[in-house]
């Protein structure tokens, strides 16, 4: 809704990005392309969510099939979150479909909401190196959020439990098997490591 006054629209300078975004609005769904209107005006390439809506249930069983993640018809952000996470894979896949040899890409997924991406590029070996980055682990911060004593209690968590109880065992899910489908984890901090080597169970 934003990208009028946040990015200056332009054509993508490299051919093969064009050419998936190409492929992508051919079959009707909004993709734009500009520099982000912030210092040192990074090119972005945005994808419209709403435009891809109707294709929910499709991406839905097709997740399903990559990694026996389903997600609630209720949870709103979860379903934007797969369909992101559809839109960026077919993105990657024609992008590195450009190229004759392997191509030299990497995909670098910032928390759980990208997570679908990820999967979804490892399930159909789209040939890309992905890394995922987490800044505080899922669980952690509903944990934190209710004043546990969390580090202090690390190893003492049942995680599908605690998860279960919150209702946020699909995005746990999503979490832990973009951590474990990831060609490099990596986190923020030390003490993020502990936390994620704990909750998400793969040291970095």
């Amino acid at each position: 809704h934003n990208v009028k006054t946040q990015v200056e629209l332009c054509e993508p300078p490299n051919a093969a990005v064009k050419k998936a975004m190409d492929v992508i609005k051919a079959n009707g769904y909004q993709v734009h392309f500009g520099r982000w209107l912030i210092e040192g005006s990074p090119y972005v390439v945005l994808f419209d969510i709403a435009s891809a809506a109707w294709n929910l249930d499709r991406w839905k069983g097709e997740f399903w099939d990559a990694g026996h993640i389903g997600i609630p018809y209720h949870d709103r952000e979860a379903n934007d979150v797969l369909i992101f996470g559809s839109l960026i894979a077919w993105f990657l896949k024609e992008l590195a479909s450009q190229f004759e040899e392997k191509p030299n890409v990497i995909a670098h997924f910032h928390e759980w909401q990208t997570g679908p991406g990820l999967i979804l590029c490892r399930s159909r070996k789209i040939p890309v190196a992905t890394i995922f980055t987490t800044h505080a682990t899922l669980l952690g911060r509903y944990l934190c959020a209710a004043s546990i004593d969390f580090y202090n209690h690390l190893d003492q968590f049942d995680i599908d439990k605690e998860a279960g109880e919150r209702e946020i065992y699909h995005r746990y899910c999503m979490e832990r098997a973009s951590v474990h489908c990831a060609h490099v984890f990596t986190t923020v901090s030390q003490i993020t490591a502990i936390e994620a080597e704990h909750m998400l169970k793969r040291a970095t």
